[in-house]
């Protein structure tokens, strides 16, 4: 942003670090408490808002469809730019190892 870098940079941002889940769901035998949960889990963010109170432009995505036209208004501004993409906490990509 000091710099005026037209860099664009997108945050998939689900609430939490899903990398440990799995690692938590076996170290409490797949029930997790609210406490465990906490270890992993986040306090509400919005990057869009952050970076304009920045001087960057920000951009928050809720759905799908919303991703591409976000894109192209970011890539179009030539400026710092942040899309902040809600997604689900739980969604969890399939594992590689078992």
């Amino acid at each position: 942003m000091r710099w005026n870098i037209a860099s664009v940079t997108v945050v998939n941002k689900n609430g939490g670090g899903n990398q440990s889940k799995r690692g938590f769901d076996r170290a409490y035998g797949g029930k997790q408490t609210e406490q465990a949960r906490e270890l992993w889990t986040y306090r509400p963010m919005n990057f869009a808002r952050l970076a304009e109170d920045m001087g960057a432009l920000g951009i928050r995505v809720e759905k799908p469809g919303e991703f591409a036209p976000a894109l192209a208004k970011a890539l179009a501004s030539r400026r710092t730019a942040i899309i902040d993409v809600a997604t689900d906490i739980d969604a969890l990509a399939a594992s590689a190892a078992t």
